[in-house]
C-alpha cells in the first residue's frame, strides 16, 4: 500500500506542485495585500512576521525565512526526516512568495481599499482558507507553525487542535496588545475562517448520510428501502453488553432526503438503535433513485 501511494504522488508530483505553488503565491500576495497592510494578526508565523514587522520594522519575508529554516532543522531532529520532507518545498517557497509579491501587492493598494475593514477580513479569510485548503489537498504544507504544532503534539502529548488553538492565541494575545482588541478579533474570525475551509475543501462538502441501523424488524426495513430505490448493506451483529445477535443494515442516504428518512425508520422500529455519519464521497455500487418521498 505505501508502494501505492509513492507511485501515485510520483506520477502526480507535477501537478502538484504546480497548483501548490500558483496557491502559495496568492497566500503570500494575500499577506502583503491585506494582512500586513492593515496590521491584521492571523496566528502562525504570518503573523509573528506581522508583529516583528510592527515592532521592530523587520521585513516579513525575512522573519518567516528565518523561523522555517529553523522549524525545517528542529522537525528533522525531533520528527524525523520523513514529516519534515512534507514541509520543507512550502516553508522555502512562502517566504520568497512574500518577498517577490510585495511590490506586485503595493501597485494593488488602489484597486483594493474597502471602506469596512470588515469587508477586508472577509476577502483575505476567504482567500487565505481556501487556498490554504487546496495546499493541504495537494499533500504540502507552508510549515512554520505546523511543525511547532506536531512537536508540541508529541512531546507534550497535547492534541494538534489544543495545539494549534494554544500557538495561535499566544500570538493573537501578542498581536492585540500591539494593534488593538478589535485587530486581535479580526484575527480569530479569519483563523475560524481557515480551519473551516481547510476542512471542507480537504473532505468535500458532505451530499450524503451513512445510516447504521441495528434492529430487530430487519425485513420490514428492507421491504421500505427496497420501495425507495436505496442501495443498501446487511450485516450480522452481536451486542456488546448482552451478547445478542442483531441485524445491521448500512445504507447511504441523500442529504436531502435525511430527515424524512430517519423519521420513516424511527416509525417503523421505534426501538431502532441508529448512528449517523457524514458521507462525503460513494463509489462503486449499484446506483440508485433519488429517494422518491422527497
Amino acid at each position: 500500500m505505501i508502494k501505492t501511494i509513492r507511485e501515485i504522488k510520483a506520477r502526480e508530483f507535477i501537478p502538484r506542485f504546480l497548483i501548490s505553488s500558483i496557491c502559495i503565491f496568492i497566500m503570500a500576495l494575500n499577506y502583503n495585500l491585506f494582512f500586513l497592510r492593515h496590521d491584521i494578526v492571523s496566528g502562525g508565523v504570518s503573523g509573528v512576521a506581522t508583529i516583528t514587522h510592527g515592532l521592530l520594522n523587520i521585513t516579513p519575508g525575512t522573519t518567516i525565512l528565518v523561523f522555517n529554516v529553523l522549524m525545517i532543522v528542529v522537525s528533522y531532529l525531533l520528527l524525523g526526516p520523513k514529516t519534515t520532507g512534507h514541509t520543507i518545498i512550502g516553508s522555502i517557497m512562502y517566504p520568497i512568495f512574500v518577498g517577490i509579491s510585495y511590490p506586485i501587492a503595493t501597485k494593488l493598494y488602489a484597486y483594493t481599499s474597502f471602506s469596512e475593514l470588515i469587508v477586508v477580513v472577509l476577502i483575505s479569510g476567504f482567500i487565505y482558507g481556501f487556498f490554504n485548503g487546496m495546499i493541504y489537498r495537494m499533500d504540502y504544507s507552508t510549515g512554520g507553525m505546523d511543525t511547532l504544532i506536531l512537536i508540541v503534539n508529541k512531546y507534550f502529548k497535547i492534541s494538534t487542535g489544543a495545539a494549534s488553538l494554544l500557538v495561535n492565541v499566544i500570538i493573537i494575545i501578542l498581536g492585540a496588545f500591539l494593534f488593538g482588541i478589535e485587530k486581535a478579533a479580526y484575527g480569530i474570525i479569519i483563523i475560524i475562517m481557515n480551519t473551516t475551509l481547510i476542512n471542507k475543501i480537504q473532505l468535500g462538502i458532505s451530499d450524503s448520510k451513512m445510516f447504521y441501523i441495528t434492529t430487530q424488524k430487519t425485513e420490514s426495513i428492507k421491504k421500505f428501502l427496497e420501495e425507495m430505490h436505496a442501495g443498501y448493506t446487511f450485516m450480522k451483529t452481536e451486542g456488546g453488553h448482552s451478547s445478542k445477535n442483531n441485524d445491521m443494515i448500512m445504507c447511504v442516504v441523500p442529504t436531502t432526503s435525511y430527515y424524512m428518512f430517519r423519521k420513516a425508520i424511527m416509525s417503523i422500529d421505534p426501538e431502532a438503535f441508529i448512528v449517523i455519519n457524514d458521507c462525503y464521497e460513494v463509489y462503486g455500487g449499484q446506483l440508485k433513485e433519488r429517494f422518491p418521498f422527497i
